[in-house]
C-alpha cells in the first residue's frame, strides 16, 4: 500500500520542469523586474514586481503592490523577498507573494490574476501556501476546488482539478490571504478529497522530490 501511494504521489507532481504554462508566465513569481525603488507608501509597479499578472482591491484592478509591506488599514497585495520584516520569508526562491484581505469568504477582497492558456491535457492546478493562509483560485470566472495534497517544507501542497479547462483562455485569479507561491499544471489528475488520507503517506516523500527538482 505505501509503495502505491508514494508511486501516486510523485506521478501527480511529475517534473516540476517538464511540463508546460501553457501561455501563462511567472508563476513562480520570479521575473521581477529591477530596480524597485519603493515610494514613500512602499509600494512599486506592479509592472516590474509581477510582470504578467494584474493585481485587484475590492474588484477594482490596481498598477502597484507593496514591496516587502502591506496595507494596515484595509486590503493588500505585496511582493515578499528575503528582507521582508513583516512577513516568513519566501516560499520558493527570492519572491512570493502575500495577500491580505478583511475576510475569509472567498478572497474578494485582494487578488491577482493573468489570461493565459491552460496546456492542453492539464488535469490539475499545484500551488504552495504558508500555514495560515487560505485562497480562493477561479478560472474564467469558475470557482476551482480545492484540497491540500501534501507538504513541501515548511509550505502545503493545494490540488485543483482543471482538466474541464484544458486547452482554454480566460483569466486565473487567486484571492484571499496568506503567502503563496510557485504555481503549475500538471497532467496527472487531481486526487479526489476521499483519498486524501492515503496519499498524505507519500507527503514526506513528495516533498523531498519538489525541493530536489
Amino acid at each position: 500500500m505505501i509503495r502505491i501511494v508514494v508511486v501516486a504521489t510523485l506521478a501527480l507532481v511529475g517534473n516540476r520542469q517538464g511540463y508546460a504554462q501553457g501561455t501563462f508566465v511567472n508563476l513562480d513569481f520570479e521575473s521581477v523586474i529591477p530596480p524597485l525603488n519603493p515610494d514613500f507608501n512602499f509600494s512599486v509597479p506592479i509592472t516590474n514586481a509581477l510582470p504578467g499578472w494584474i493585481g485587484y482591491i475590492n474588484g477594482s484592478p490596481r498598477d502597484r503592490v507593496d514591496y516587502d509591506s502591506l496595507n494596515l488599514s484595509g486590503p493588500s497585495i505585496s511582493l515578499v523577498d528575503s528582507l521582508t520584516p513583516l512577513f516568513q520569508p519566501p516560499i520558493q526562491g527570492s519572491y512570493s507573494v502575500y495577500l491580505k484581505s478583511t475576510s475569509d469568504t472567498g478572497g474578494k477582497s485582494a487578488a491577482i490574476g493573468q489570461t493565459g492558456q491552460i496546456p492542453s491535457g492539464a488535469q490539475s492546478l499545484l500551488f504552495l501556501i504558508a500555514d495560515n493562509t487560505y485562497l480562493g483560485t477561479s478560472f474564467a470566472g469558475h470557482s476551482i476546488p480545492l484540497i491540500p495534497f501534501g507538504t513541501s517544507g515548511n509550505s502545503i501542497i493545494m490540488a485543483g482539478d482543471i482538466s474541464m479547462f484544458a486547452g482554454q483562455t480566460g483569466e486565473l485569479r487567486f484571492g484571499g490571504g496568506g503567502l503563496f507561491d510557485d504555481i503549475q499544471f500538471s497532467n496527472q489528475p487531481s486526487p479526489e478529497p476521499g483519498t486524501f488520507c492515503l496519499f498524505g503517506l507519500g507527503a514526506v516523500l513528495l516533498g523531498w522530490r519538489w525541493r530536489r527538482v
